[in-house]
């Protein structure tokens, strides 16, 4: 199979060390993004953007947007934008700022000399393929990173702890899957994009209750709708998990019904080759749904073509960052 790493979720050049600081009250005002450090992070920092809305002294709701494999955090916001435009309003740091969010963009584990190829360990590496790089092969504690990154956070901001929100494309879905497991007190709910739960699937703890939307293509060329070894960063020959398993994982923990109920809606785009078809499970303790891109690939939904159609699969624009925002706004942890 061809290596197609260097196209994965936008730029891949190298970065200049890390030499930023730790970010308290003082360093952050509204409508500001400012760049902090992790304490005990090498190379780590995280982007910190903070709604013109705010006050100055009440409890934020925080989005935490993880880049996918590949990537970094300058990239990360870019692959959210239609058309890769930072300017426009849609994007997704921007739309969620102006309903309120505080939107939190770390960085993976980095390789030398190319620091801006970061990954995230999201598990796997027993029967399925580990998601992924430098972050698997040294088989970094990413569960610790998140911890001690809402500690930095919550000195920077005041953090509302009953509404921490993940999401991400790809290695960074599989994070925010992970995470659901493992820290599911400090998480409201999660919003995968193309990446699934490697973690429980491949026999990690998961018996949490979080609120689940994932988001996949069924063209999806680098993590397969119906799982299997295909992939654009790593091409070990080990499979990713499916849509149908990581599902049924989620439908089980958080105490649903076995018959989700169908649903489409009309198309938005009639152009852009895709449609979207949407499952929810009924009588779920905790909200478990999924968007289904029928001809989608493995893109941001109305975000940025960061690689040809040949190589990542159509970008859908019967999708887009409201659809996540809204799944937010409607859950708060209990």
């Amino acid at each position: 199979m061809r290596r197609t790493w260097v196209l994965v979720i936008a730029a891949a050049a190298a970065c200049a060390p890390d030499r930023h600081a730790e970010c308290g009250r003082e360093d952050v005002a509204a409508g500001e993004s400012v760049e902090c450090v992790v304490p005990g992070w090498l190379d780590r920092s995280f982007e910190l953007a903070v709604p013109a809305s705010w006050n100055g002294s009440a409890t934020l709701p925080v989005i935490v947007l993880f880049h996918g494999g590949g990537g970094n955090r300058q990239s990360a916001n870019k692959t959210t934008c239609p058309g890769g435009d930072e300017g426009s309003p849609q994007c997704l740091v921007a739309l969620a700022a102006s309903r309120g969010y505080a939107v939190v963009i770390p960085d993976g584990t980095g390789t030398r000399p190319l620091r801006g190829l970061r990954t995230w360990n999201g598990g796997g590496g027993n029967d399925l393929q580990c998601t992924s790089g430098a972050a698997c092969k040294s088989r970094v504690d990413d569960f610790r990173y998140f911890g001690d990154l809402l500690e930095a956070v919550s000195l920077a901001i005041p953090v509302d702890g009953r509404r921490v929100y993940l999401t991400g494309i790809s290695n960074g879905a599989a994070m925010a899957h992970r995470l659901a497991c493992e820290a599911p007190e400090r998480v409201a709910a999660i919003v995968g994009v193309a990446g699934l739960n490697e973690f429980a699937d491949d026999g990690g703890p998961c018996d949490a209750r979080v609120p689940v939307r994932q988001i996949h293509g069924t063209a999806d060329p680098c993590w397969p709708y119906d799982g299997g070894a295909k992939a654009c960063l790593q091409d070990d020959g080990e499979p990713k998990t499916s849509v149908t398993v990581t599902m049924e994982g989620w439908r089980t923990r958080n105490g649903c019904g076995p018959t989700p109920a169908d649903g489409a809606r009309g198309e938005r785009d009639p152009s852009d080759g895709t449609m979207l078809v949407t499952k929810t499970w009924p009588n779920c303790p905790a909200a478990t749904e999924l968007l289904t891109v029928v001809g989608g690939g493995h893109t941001w939904p109305n975000g940025n073509a960061y690689a040809d159609d040949d190589v990542i699969g159509r970008v859908s624009r019967e999708v887009d960052n409201a659809d996540i925002l809204e799944f937010f706004d409607r859950h708060v942890h209990p």
